[in-house]
């Protein structure tokens, strides 16, 4: 940044919906944890740069000036104008300020707050020629806000709320567009405002130079304190350090953690076009392994993602890479963080933070991995939101679309759903996003022996990950196995549900014998001979989890012959897992550092 900005902050205004707070301070004074809203606005231009100040006070202006005087104990530098007979608007006031001023400058409205990147917003007034800069926000509260009609970066009209040409501008776009209450004038803008007199920028000024006016678009935070709802808004997203975390000294830590599953039966009919024509139905439940991601926020835009994933041998391998913006962000050939940038595209954040994701589990597993990390960051991206959040089903449906439709990850919906839910449960797939989830009931006791008749075991990576094959499920012979196959699990949820657990176990063979028929490519000959041998030594059941070609085994065996079958199977090279059932399902949190 070559030149040396001024921010004129409007800050003389009434606040006459906020009283009685207003009426022993102005309104940019009212308090927000133990700060004057207007020490928030400074730091916010601060951060980027801007240190010198014009502040255009009036009502109760000298309470200001005795808060910031020369702005030195902030590291900036501040001037005031004072309009001291009368109000003059937000054009008046500018223009109060006039002999203040040198060279291009910043506006902003004294009771809006803007994340606003202005390093950002002056390169773009500098390089686009105009003399005028407007910023430009999308509408929160179209049908109550007064909106700007933009194409490109050209301002087209203003359309002032209550009038029939609002309401047809509402209906002719998808995403409206407001005022963002921040603006980058050279002094031309001074031809246009008559000295003393009330003018207001937004309507007598600005219909006046809208060919000259360029609109710069901000996608961050931005809030308009109108009342006293607006001041609780403001006050809540300050202590949740939303706003300026390092005025606080203690940075805000967002966690979030989502299991990966084990699969008990039903694999392959949540997949198209199956569950559209005939219903799905998988039984699954998820265990204490997790995707991990943390998020710290940072003050610029910035997005740093930092991953460390596990592989077979236990090692880790990290992998980070750093963007200015969410909109610099690329996707490289064999990009092992691929996963994650495609989330960060559909979630658009708006702030700029460091994000580090870890799993328990290596992916290609058979245990849903990919699955879990995408609702593991959807998952602390949309905490983030203010609003427009998730719910279940639609992170579920998210983390769906990108491993289908932007990893190109062939598969169904079940451990998309399983790692947002939690829990062991019974998935009806009716088509699309038609799930319905349903709990299987069982007693704690019951759920205890499950876990220690169960193994899970490691049979090495998959070979290729492309989900369920699919296969050409008109044909009759394959319909008839998916049939067979949905049949089994409706047996599994009911014996669960009923508590019997041999039966569960040679069900689950019972399942694998079916799946290979479907599929003879999900298996070879070491997972063959790995599950027969677990067998001899006193198995039930056994099958292969997740798309086939490797992954985990899941062993159900008889009481008291865990420890044998593991031992056994970890001289052959198949690792057990120890685990637990989770029944969160996806879990978010918060801390300070």
């Amino acid at each position: 940044m070559e030149k040396e900005y001024q921010a004129v902050l409007l800050v003389g205004g009434l606040g006459t919906r906020l009283r009685p707070i207003t009426e022993s301070v102005p309104k940019p004074m009212v308090e927000v944890e133990g700060k004057p809203f207007l020490e928030y606005k400074i730091e916010s231009l601060k951060k980027y740069g801007i240190k010198k100040f014009i502040l255009c006070v009036g009502y109760l202006g000298h309470l200001v000036e005795e808060y910031f005087g020369d702005g030195k104990r902030f590291g900036v530098d501040i001037a005031y104008s004072y309009e001291r007979d009368e109000l003059l608007g937000t054009a008046g006031a500018v223009k109060n300020a006039e002999n203040l001023v040198s060279g291009d400058f910043i506006v902003s409205n004294g009771d809006t707050f803007l994340d606003i990147d202005f390093q950002e917003m002056i390169n773009f007034h500098e390089q686009h020629g105009f003399p005028f800069t407007m910023s430009v926000a999308e509408a929160n509260h179209p049908k109550t806000q007064e909106l700007v009609e933009i194409n490109g970066n050209k301002i087209l009209r203003f359309h002032k709320r209550n009038t029939v040409d609002h309401e047809n501008h509402l209906k002719a776009v998808r995403q409206p567009f407001v005022n963002g209450g921040a603006y980058i004038f050279s002094r031309k803008i001074f031809d246009y405002i008559p000295a003393g007199q009330k003018f207001s920028m937004e309507q007598d000024v600005f219909p006046k130079i809208i060919d000259s006016f360029r609109g710069f678009l901000h996608r961050g935070y931005i809030l308009d304190i109108a009342d006293e709802n607006d001041w609780r808004e403001f006050k809540k997203d300050v202590r949740e350090r939303l706003i300026l975390p390092s005025m606080y000294g203690r940075q805000k830590i967002i966690r979030a953690r989502a299991p990966v599953r084990i699969t008990f039966g039903g694999g392959g009919t949540d997949l198209p076009p199956y569950d559209k024509n005939f219903g799905g139905i998988c039984v699954s439940a998820t265990i204490n392994k997790y995707v991990y991601s943390t998020l710290k926020l940072r003050e610029d835009k910035k997005i740093k993602i930092k991953s460390d994933i596990i592989n077979i041998y236990g090692g880790f391998e990290t992998y980070e890479q750093s963007f200015d913006k969410i909109d610099n962000i690329e996707f490289y050939e064999n990009d092992s963080l691929k996963i994650i940038k495609a989330v960060l595209m559909e979630m658009k954040p708006e702030q700029g933070f460091d994000l580090y994701v870890r799993s328990d589990i290596p992916p290609q597993s058979g245990l849903g991995a990919s699955a879990s990390l995408c609702v593991s960051v959807i998952g602390i991206l949309n905490y983030l939101r203010k609003k427009n959040r998730l719910t279940k089903h639609d992170i579920a449906e998210t983390a769906y679309k990108i491993e289908t439709e932007i990893m190109k990850i062939k598969g169904g919906r079940q451990d998309q759903y399983a790692s947002v839910f939690g829990g062991i449960n019974l998935y009806e797939f009716n088509g699309g996003s038609n799930i319905k989830v349903n709990p299987i009931d069982m007693s704690k006791d019951s759920i205890l022996e499950l876990e220690k008749h169960l193994l899970v075991v490691s049979s090495g990576r998959r070979i290729k990950s492309s989900g369920e094959v699919r296969r050409d499920v008109e044909e009759e012979e394959k319909l008839r196995e998916l049939h067979d196959i949905k049949d089994i699990a409706i047996e599994v949820e009911f014996n669960l549900r009923r508590e019997n657990l041999k039966k569960f176990g040679r069900l689950i063979l019972d399942g694998w014998e079916k799946k290979k028929r479907f599929s003879p490519e999900a298996t070879n000959t070491y997972i063959d001979a790995l599950i027969e041998e677990a067998l001899s030594y006193g198995a039930i059941g056994g099958k292969l989890m997740g798309a086939g070609g490797g992954g985990h085994i899941l062993v159900y065996c008889e009481a008291d012959k865990e420890h044998k079958i593991r031992e056994m199977l970890a001289q052959r090279g198949a690792k057990a897992v120890d685990f637990s059932f989770d029944f969160d399902g996806l879990r978010i949190w918060e801390l300070e550092e």
